[in-house]
């Protein structure tokens, strides 16, 4: 996602919102998950103590962690550019919808019971004053889609959308960044420092290793490893990737890693 003024730069890692509504258009959405987050099923009781909770979710898509979020009884808030992916989450999921617009932003999905909203716009078009705050804010994969001259000012806009003993969760990607610009981008455990540390604490609920490398052993930038070579030796330049997922599987580590962070 990005600043509506910026134009699609794949090379960079820079996409337009067009391109991301283009996407839901063609059917391209690899990143979209089908089945509910299963941190979940591992601690979902400990994500929402004590009774029914507000929460945001940014650039949602139609995501089945909003669904499992509403059914256990919370009051859900997302934002997505895509009007064909909300519209397919509420009509997938059996959901009738109201539908009014909101002046600066655009239309607005809302369950019949009020407790399932989803804007669709642009995030940064989206103010506290219209938002409120949250008990929770669920970034699952959010901020790797951002473009990287945005994130700081992402960082701004969940944080201020967060009560005050609120929690917010975040679910990144962090993998060789040689073999892919983004999106989706790779997100640290020093980049989300970067962006966090200052105003939050933070705790790694869940780290998984999708490559097998054991998480001691010294990263190898992923064009060290191996690289082809001819019969004379000479060094076989690699072949561009042609998406996300085929470059991932080229990284020579790659971790999901969910994060907890606590407002200081």
């Amino acid at each position: 996602m990005s600043a509506k003024e910026v134009e699609t730069d794949l090379d960079a890692g820079v996409l337009h919102n067009s391109e991301w509504v283009k996407r839901w258009e063609v059917g391209d959405i690899a990143f979209h998950q089908s089945r509910y987050d299963s941190l979940f099923d591992s601690q979902g009781e400990a994500l929402f103590p004590g009774g029914a909770k507000s929460v945001f979710v940014p650039l949602c898509g139609k995501t089945p962690d909003m669904i499992w979020m509403y059914n256990q009884g919370h009051s859900v808030v997302g934002v997505e550019l895509s009007e064909q992916a909300v519209q397919e989450l509420f009509s997938e999921n059996k959901l009738e919808a109201r539908v009014q617009h909101v002046e600066g932003v655009g239309p607005l999905y809302t369950s019949t019971d009020g407790r399932l909203q989803v804007y669709v716009g642009d995030l940064f078009d989206l103010t506290k004053d219209q938002l409120s705050e949250f008990d929770r804010v669920w970034d699952s994969r959010s901020l790797v889609a951002i473009n990287v001259v945005d994130q700081e000012r992402y960082r701004n806009l969940l944080l201020s959308l967060l009560k005050k003993g609120g929690e917010y969760y975040l679910k990144t990607l962090d993998y060789d960044p040689t073999v892919w610009p983004g999106p989706p981008h790779n997100i640290s455990r020093q980049r989300v420092n970067e962006l966090y540390g200052e105003h939050c604490n933070i705790e790694i609920l869940e780290e998984t290793n999708r490559t097998g490398l054991n998480p001691n052993t010294p990263r190898v930038p992923h064009s060290d490893v191996n690289p082809p070579t001819d019969p004379s030796g000479d060094v076989v330049p690699q072949a561009k990737p042609s998406s996300a997922g085929a470059a991932l599987k080229m990284s020579s580590y790659l971790y999901d890693r969910w994060y907890k962070l606590l407002l200081k």
